[in-house]
């Protein structure tokens, strides 16, 4: 479990060794520390130093020799709070460079207007798309699949996506086979029979239709034209007045 914590707040391979073989051992020469760690001794070095520069690690010296020793376990908590300031930081940064970045989109005589993603990240965008789409007042109107794969795949998203519905009131409509319970409780849902039920799910907002197949590979296609938003737009209105309540 230490490993997969230390992994996920991105420490590599050789940094969680080293640092749980200091861990374990205190105040040790790099010996003792390539011995612990299982790593090599050329490497052994340049991970310290990499530790030392997080703050991790330090060292003192006695009679020409360093020993290193980790820093206080509290300071795990100061590195991931530097790194939330750095990601703060930079995310200000890209705010300030969007009006530019999109200007020169805009400008481009053939703009790919189809995009494909390959695996979860594509259908976590779709979501965020829909919110912010949602917080401007353009509804959400999806459909497809007799289950809802986002529950599984994606619980958070869904989760935090449901609770920004709710806050901001968003108008969402949603077609799914008779007897399926969706999560999301802000929407309004009516029920097909299965054959009119797509394998893949399909949303559509604004002047965009997203398609999310979640057999692997996962894949997510979005499509912004408005004449194929409006297309699939008046599909789903056929539908929903045929659906049940």
């Amino acid at each position: 479990m230490i490993k997969d914590a230390l992994q996920k707040i991105g420490l590599t391979k050789g940094e969680i060794q080293v640092y749980e073989a200091l861990i374990e051992l205190g105040l040790s020469s790099t010996g003792k520390i390539t011995k612990k760690a299982n790593i090599a001794s050329s490497k052994v070095y340049e991970v310290l130093q990499r530790l030392i520069n997080k703050g991790l690690a330090s060292y003192v010296i006695k009679n020409g020799v360093r020993y290193y020793n980790a820093t206080p376990p509290e300071r795990l908590i100061d590195f991931l709070d530097e790194k939330k300031e750095a990601i703060e930081k930079n995310q200000e940064e890209i705010k300030k460079l969007m009006p530019q970045l999109k200007e020169k989109r805009q400008n481009l005589e053939d703009v790919n207007k189809t995009i494909v993603y390959t695996g979860l990240e594509g259908a976590k965008l779709v979501l965020n798309e829909i919110l912010e789409a949602g917080k401007k007042g353009i509804p959400n109107y999806g459909f497809g699949t007799n289950e809802d794969p986002y529950v599984k795949y994606l619980p958070l998203a869904l989760k935090k996506y449901i609770n920004e519905a709710k806050k901001y009131k968003f108008d969402t409509y949603l077609l799914f086979s008779k007897g399926f319970k969706s999560p999301n409780t802000t929407a309004k849902i009516r029920y097909l029979s299965e054959e009119y039920i797509f394998p893949v799910r399909t949303m559509i907002y604004g002047d965009k239709v997203a398609i999310v197949d979640f057999t692997k590979p996962i894949t997510t296609i979005i499509i912004e034209k408005k004449e194929i938003e409006d297309a699939y737009k008046k599909y789903f209105q056929t539908l929903w007045k045929i659906a049940k309540k």
